[in-house]
């Protein structure tokens, strides 16, 4: 057990390291305790608040570089303490870390920040890997889908649900795929 006071401790020395360190830890407690190197190359980048209905969910790679830097500054949370790297995954060093990490991103803005997080997964995620991230992609933008307006988006969403779900039933995990057939 770890007291809340942590919590409030955690945030603290994560608001003292860089901007874009905060930035990282930030994106990474979006999904979760861990994630793979390979998964945060595909969502690591500096720009959140954008307006969702003007971009598309059309493949693009034209960001790699910035991606990359910004796992350098994730690289400075190990330093500090705040996050391992065991083999290819980074890992909240405690979930109190991802908590405090979590609880920085505005209120009103987390739905926003999970989308953009699921969008970036599947848009940069080359077609013959969209197996290994599909639950993580669809994952995310279920968070933010009430702020999908387009109709046109809604249907790709609920067809990469529907994708998610299959995928979900041929590995017998049931419960996960009621979840992808709901949305």
């Amino acid at each position: 057990y770890v007291p809340d006071n942590a919590v409030r401790m955690f945030m603290r020395k994560i608001l003292q390291l860089p901007v874009k360190t905060q930035l990282a830890l930030k994106l990474m407690s979006c999904v979760g305790s861990s994630c793979s190197e390979y998964t945060l190359l595909l969502f690591l980048e500096e720009k959140i608040t954008i307006n969702i209905e003007e971009e598309g969910m059309a493949k693009r790679t034209d960001k790699q570089g910035q991606r990359s830097e910004m796992l350098l500054f994730l690289n400075l949370a190990i330093h500090e303490g705040l996050v391992k790297k065991e083999g290819i995954n980074y890992n909240f060093i405690h979930d109190q870390v991802q908590h405090a990490a979590y609880l920085l991103i505005p209120k009103e803005e987390k739905h926003l920040w999970h989308l953009r997080v699921g969008y970036n997964i599947w848009l940069n995620v080359p077609e013959k890997d969209e197996d290994k991230v599909i639950f993580i992609a669809v994952d995310q933008m279920n968070h933010g889908m009430s702020l999908i307006e387009s109709e046109d988006k809604k249907i790709r969403l609920a067809k990469l649900n529907l994708r998610a779900g299959v995928k979900a039933m041929s590995l017998s995990t049931f419960s996960s795929c009621a979840s992808y057939f709901s949305n």
